[in-house]
């Protein structure tokens, strides 16, 4: 069956071709006079304005489907960086060490004012945190400067312990 498919396809192949030779010379120039005398066929006066018009609804497809694109990639990402950001536990604090309740938070619920042995132990913990933040922050600093000084020993040492060629 598929081979009769492919025999009757070069058939219709063979009978649609435009033989090389068709036209004679003579044939030839009375044809080009023919064209010449006679205007030619003119395209429909709708032709231009429809094919404008499917140009432009393409265009506005495409324009339409970035956008959407657009739209997507940036709502994955908000919602990644929600999820990395509820997900990720506060840096130097266990689940347990984190404050139940904020001052904010006691206020807005409760509408009373918190003592001032609150306050004075919510200042205190923030001090703390700052200096633990802190101290963080100096002993990343020494290990970065401790690394900095171990390449430029080991440049100085192969620099005067070994000859290089150029």
């Amino acid at each position: 069956m598929i081979h009769n498919i492919t025999v009757e396809r070069e058939k219709r192949k063979k009978q649609d071709a435009f033989p090389a030779d068709a036209f004679t010379e003579e044939e030839l120039l009375r044809l080009i006079e023919q064209v010449e005398e006679r205007e030619m066929i003119h395209a429909p006066m709708h032709l231009k304005g429809d094919v404008f018009q499917r140009i432009g609804r393409e265009r506005e497809r495409e324009r339409n489907r970035r956008l959407f694109s657009y739209r997507v990639k940036v709502l994955a990402g908000m919602a990644a960086a929600l999820t990395v950001l509820l997900l990720l536990p506060i840096e130097g604090r266990n689940v347990s060490e984190r404050p139940k309740e904020s001052f904010v938070n006691e206020l807005l619920r409760g509408g009373e004012k918190p003592e001032e042995d609150t306050l004075e132990q919510a200042s205190l913990a923030r001090g703390q945190e700052i200096d633990r933040a802190w101290e963080r922050y100096r002993k990343k600093q020494e290990r970065k400067d401790a690394g900095e000084w171990y390449l430029l020993e080991m440049k100085a040492y192969f620099r005067n312990n070994f000859e290089w060629e150029d």
